[in-house]
């Protein structure tokens, strides 16, 4: 497997073949019980019996290692441990088969490697499968020299294994372009869904800046719209509901409950509050928000007029937020660190 989009990971021919799961176990299965049996069956048609066994442990040993479930393509080093099975199981039973007559299904390694190359192939390692498949030629060959069946007599017995082969390199071409195409599908799914999220996210941040709004300026915006004439008490509240507004667009980590309305009974005092958010996102500590949103808080209620100006610095720097309260000439800088503790 090569990547992962938005947690899905790729697909892949083991993953389209469901290695692991419960019928390729049973393949496996069958695949092991049907070579043992022609291995016992026609052990008497072999020279050394336990030669062939050998072989047979071999094999199914690479067939259980092909069939456990792993990235594609197959990993390089298990494929040149199964291409070495091939070889060696081809070496041990062909050389222990009789130079004379039949020998009928004695000659299981032939169609057991086959299959052991048709799934490295399926598994995105078609041309080593390939050079899996000439060794056994060149060592079937061989013993067809050395025990006098002539290499071209012996060769023919791999026929059919040949085409079972071919059939596994288009296979593999086929699962191949299945599983590109399943990736594409599937990432753009991802982007639509995560395209639909976005806006779904962005509707939601608008439903609630609406309604915020509303609940911030609502009564004073109706009351504008009726018209003049305008008491004091009612300049206040639009003054008041301005500076909500302004402090939630521009001050958008700052607005805290106490520092709200601390803010606003400052502003009713004649202190003159601004608050700014250079941070552009939410303090991750929450205990060191709570500390902050406690200083800034007890500044404003302390404030009898003048300036006060809080500002939320960038993150990265050692100081989280400074307030400055100026009265006339007097002048007052806090500043508070990342933990929203003070640093003077």
């Amino acid at each position: 497997m090569t990547g992962q989009r938005g947690g899905r990971l790729p697909a892949d021919t083991a993953t389209l073949l469901h290695l692991g799961s419960e019928p390729a176990h049973v393949i496996v299965g069958l695949f092991a019980v049907t070579n043992i049996a022609f291995a016992i069956i026609y052990a008497d048609a072999v020279t050394f019996p336990a030669v062939s066994m050998v072989a047979l442990v071999l094999v199914l040993g690479a067939a259980v290692m092909l069939m456990v479930p792993g990235p594609d393509p197959y990993p390089l080093a298990r494929t040149w441990i199964v291409i070495a099975v091939v070889g060696v199981s081809t070496a041990l039973v062909t050389w222990n088969l009789p130079d004379t007559g039949e020998f009928g299904r004695a000659t299981w390694h032939q169609s057991a490697n086959a299959w052991l190359l048709f799934f490295l192939a399926l598994r995105r390692r078609t041309g080593l499968a390939w050079v899996g498949f000439a060794l056994m030629a060149a060592l079937t060959a061989a013993w067809g020299v050395t025990s006098g069946r002539g290499p071209l007599s012996t060769l023919m017995m791999l026929n059919t294994h040949a085409g079972t082969l071919v059939v596994a390199t288009l296979l593999g071409a086929g699962l191949r372009r299945a599983s590109r195409d399943i990736d594409a599908f599937s990432a753009r799914a991802d982007e639509a869904a995560q395209a639909q999220a976005e806006a779904q996210a962005r509707r939601e941040i608008r439903r609630r800046r609406v309604a915020e709004v509303v609940q911030t300026a609502g009564a004073p915006l109706r009351r504008i719209a009726q018209g003049a004439p305008f008491t004091e008490a009612e300049r206040v509240d639009f003054q008041a509901a301005e500076a909500d507004l302004r402090d939630s667009v521009r001050a958008r980590g700052l607005t805290t409950p106490a520092v709200v309305t601390s803010a606003a009974a400052a502003r009713r005092r004649g202190v003159q509050v601004v608050l700014l958010d250079d941070r552009g996102e939410p303090v991750a500590d929450g205990l060191a928000m709570q500390r902050l949103s406690d200083a800034v808080a007890k500044v404003l209620d302390d404030a009898t007029g003048g300036v006060v100006t809080v500002r939320l610095l960038p993150p990265g720097r050692e100081t989280l937020l400074t307030i400055v309260a100026q009265q006339g000439d007097d002048a007052t800088r806090i500043t508070l660190g990342a933990d929203g503790g003070r640093l003077d």
